[in-house]
């Protein structure tokens, strides 16, 4: 039996990826899918180091290897789709941060799938002070004027080479969102389950 999915989901702070991925993984067709939230991997660095601390970057990306060889590429796990949420920016960090997701996918055998999700500046505003991320426990960003920022620097990092999914969540409940990615990844499947590694045609 082929490996199930990677499917990582790339979006800006307070665009609502948990909550999409939470519902997104209730309608898989799939033996108990595992989700991983970006704050799993996150907090526990941020417990010990600053982001400016120079060693921040590489506990970051030592706590993503460990993940990757106990949730994704582990044998016994290979027939339940893992889905990230992350929010990585096209600079080179980000590119680098994103490649790994690809990389442990292959590692695997599994196919490669890329979610971009996005949102007005203005609703993505009013949605990072919810109450839900106020009160997640988690260090989230809640800081309106930061987000502003980052969405004034930033672009979405977004695979040239990689058949993905974009879906604008503007005006769309999660429910229904999730609805929709799954849609689109129905009809993507058949064709990532032939060919794992996912590229464009070039």
């Amino acid at each position: 039996m082929s490996a199930k999915p990677l499917i990582w989901i790339n979006g800006f702070p307070g665009v609502g990826k948990l909550t999409i991925a939470k519902a997104l993984i209730s309608l898989l067709e799939s033996n108990r899918p595992i989700l991983i939230d970006n704050h799993q991997l996150i907090d526990p660095v941020a417990a010990d180091f600053p982001r400016d601390h120079p060693d921040y970057q590489s506990e970051r990306c030592r706590q993503r290897n460990v993940t990757f060889t106990e949730r994704v590429e582990h044998p016994d796990l290979q027939d339940q789709v893992v889905v990230f949420t992350d929010f990585q920016s096209n600079n080179e960090l980000g590119r680098g941060v994103a490649r790994e997701y690809e990389a442990a996918a292959q590692r695997s055998g599994r196919p490669f799938l890329p979610i971009y999700l996005e949102c007005e500046v203005d609703e993505n505003v009013r949605r990072v002070a919810s109450a839900q991320r106020t009160n997640s426990g988690t260090t989230k960003l809640l800081d309106s004027e930061v987000l502003k920022g980052i969405r004034v620097r930033c672009h979405l990092y977004r695979f040239d080479e990689i058949k993905g999914i974009s879906l604008d969540l503007s005006s769309i409940a999660p429910q229904e969102a999730a609805e929709a990615l799954l849609e689109q990844i129905n009809e993507i499947l058949p064709n990532l389950q032939k060919h794992p590694r996912n590229t464009l045609a070039r």
